[in-house]
């Protein structure tokens, strides 16, 4: 008895040491704990609010840029010059053609514009024709749409565009829930601006508000009020006291509020734009459920998580610091032993062998990627070298063609020289390997220059005709794009044609590309009746066109054969690029490269 006397007493080290941990350390703990809880539940509570706060903000930023996308839509298809000449009497006679066309145009918009499920199109004619994006359950007559309710600032010309919120929906059930659809309505006029149909822009909100608050990661519910505070639409049940409380508490308010009762938090956001409000029901009983059985557990269970926290955290950050300083070490090495360093992966288990084989792949990629980089450097020296080489052998061929050009020329032989001429302006332009681009004038000439020699072999037995668009004189195509077409529509369509051959090129632009056309009316475009299909030597023209095209231009660049009745169609597109020259005296130089340095 006494021994339990005497570890008791007070006058016991031990006991005094317990006791001061005990007033000093542990209630003092304790107390903080509590005030801890505390302090939690307000700060989670504030944060929810935020949260909400934030999530009203972005329901309202989505609806204002709906509202947003909806007019400049109705803006865009008031100005559409194929939809006021439909309406205006014109484009195709049968009706038909016209709503296929119509519809053509929604799914346009559908897929580019505003791919969103929520929003329908109609517009009305005066002839009382309705062409729109879905079925409607009922139509209506272009005077029957204008004289519905909140129109009448429209039809006395004061408003061209006006938003009805409370609009009878006209969708099928299958196509929307909502009773009553928020509409934009605009008239349209033609260039006079005489009155040709009314554009409706509908938006099924109810739909839209459901599909958003699935989109958010808490169930809660939303709901929209009109100018007047009354309901347009909601998520929830509408029949709750507290809301409507809330609702008439906040009525004729411009700013946000919101409200704690119980076990929701009621929240409201003004819509300027529309004079509408959001307003959010959101259950507080996800967060603060447990907090209260917190409370309870607190006081048994906190001495033993902090002695285990700290002895199992002690060992834990030892295991860790240990690897990272082998780590840091390693990683200041990698420079000085030039990646030559590897990290051992046999004492690391978990995130750490990762992140230790991560290092070692690092760097081995890195050694690697150096050494590839070093033999690409010696690649590309031993090619530029081979270039050089290679350029020497067709100098010699133009400077042999040149001699026998003035030999010919003195013997009086006017025919040989011309070829001689027209053949050395392609050898000169295949030997400027700076310039890839050419005007399309340039290329224009050395296709002529190259059918002159053409024409001679050929006897004159076939016609070259050019159609070409003048505004593109200066527009960059690539360089001998049209010669392969020309010679291929020679070769293999009017070889075996003995009179009436022809070859027409044609060059024009269109929304904003160029397009270069070879057809002739020869025997067509079929390889297995190629005039000389004993031939081993592969022709590399199209091929050669179409890799070139896709290294200028990616994806943008085109070439498309299309076999006529009589004869073949092969067609370049790429984009439009214009080099025009800033002086007169300029456009008489046909180097690009040179124009654009100025030399």
């Amino acid at each position: 008895m006494k021994v339990h006397v005497g570890f008791f007493a007070l006058s016991s080290l031990k006991n005094k040491i317990f006791l001061t941990f005990l007033l000093l350390i542990l209630l003092p703990y304790a107390f903080l704990q509590f005030y801890s809880i505390r302090q939690i539940e307000q700060s989670v509570e504030k944060q929810v609010i935020e949260q909400n706060n934030k999530q009203l903000e972005q329901l309202k930023l989505t609806f204002e840029d709906l509202r947003g996308t909806v007019f400049r839509i109705a803006i865009r298809l008031e100005k559409d010059p194929v939809i006021i000449s439909l309406l205006s009497g014109g484009g195709p006679a049968e009706e038909e053609d016209r709503r296929k066309l119509m519809d053509s145009l929604w799914n346009d918009l559908k897929s580019n514009a505003l791919p969103s499920p929520y929003v329908f199109y109609s517009i009305t004619d005066l002839q009382n024709r309705q062409y729109a994006s879905y079925i409607p359950g009922k139509i209506l007559s272009y005077k029957s749409a204008l004289d519905q309710n909140g129109l009448e600032e429209m039809k006395s010309g004061k408003a061209g565009y006006v938003w009805v919120s409370d609009q009878e929906t006209d969708l099928r059930p299958e196509d929307g829930k909502s009773p009553r659809l928020v509409t934009l309505y605009s008239q349209l006029h033609d260039e006079r601006g005489r009155e040709v149909g009314l554009l409706r822009i509908g938006i099924d909100f109810q739909t839209w508000l459901s599909s958003m608050a699935k989109s958010f990661p808490i169930t809660q519910d939303f709901f929209l009020l009109n100018e007047k505070d009354a309901m347009l639409g909601g998520t929830g049940d509408r029949s709750d006291d507290v809301l409507a409380a809330f609702i008439r508490a906040g009525a004729g308010t411009d700013g946000g509020s919101h409200m704690v009762n119980g076990a929701y938090l009621y929240n409201r956001m003004p819509i300027p734009a529309m004079k509408w409000t959001l307003v959010s029901r959101f259950p507080l009983q996800l967060f603060f459920g447990d907090i209260e059985q917190m409370k309870q557990r607190m006081v048994s269970t906190f001495l033993l998580f902090t002695l285990v926290f700290v002895v199992i955290t002690f060992f834990i950050l030892s295991t860790i610091t240990r690897p990272l300083r082998l780590l840091q070490k390693k990683m200041a090495e990698v420079a000085d032993k030039q990646f030559q360093t590897h990290l051992p992966t046999r004492r690391y288990k978990g995130e750490l062998l990762a992140v230790a084989r991560a290092f070692n792949k690092m760097v081995s990629d890195v050694h690697a990627l150096l050494r590839r980089l070093k033999e690409e450097e010696r690649q590309k020296e031993a090619v530029r070298f081979q270039m050089l080489l290679s350029q020497m052998n067709p100098h010699f061929l133009l400077n042999t063609l040149n001699v026998v050009k003035w030999n010919v020329l003195s013997k009086g032989d006017e025919e040989t020289a011309a070829i001689c001429m027209s053949l050395g302006r392609l050898l000169e332009t295949s030997l400027n390997e700076e310039a890839d681009l050419i005007h399309f004038r340039t290329e224009k000439e050395l296709t002529e220059a190259y059918v002159s020699i053409l024409s001679f072999r050929y006897d004159q037995h076939f016609e070259l005709h050019w159609e070409c668009d003048e505004r593109i004189a200066f527009a960059l195509v690539p360089k001998l794009s049209l010669q392969p077409l020309v010679e291929n529509a020679i070769f293999h369509g009017l070889s075996n044609k003995e009179r009436g051959g022809a070859v027409w090129i044609r060059a024009y632009a269109a929304e904003g590309r160029c397009y270069l056309e070879v057809e002739d009316n020869g025997a067509g475009w079929n390889p297995a009746t190629a005039p000389n299909p004993a031939r081993k030597r592969k022709s590399i023209g199209l091929t050669n066109i179409k890799e070139r095209l896709e290294l200028l231009f990616k994806k943008d660049g085109r070439l498309d054969i299309e076999p006529l009745p009589a004869g073949t169609r092969v067609k370049l597109g790429f984009p439009l690029l214009m080099a025009e020259p800033y002086t007169e005296a300029e456009r008489g130089s046909n180097d690009v490269e040179r124009t654009a340095r100025g030399g």
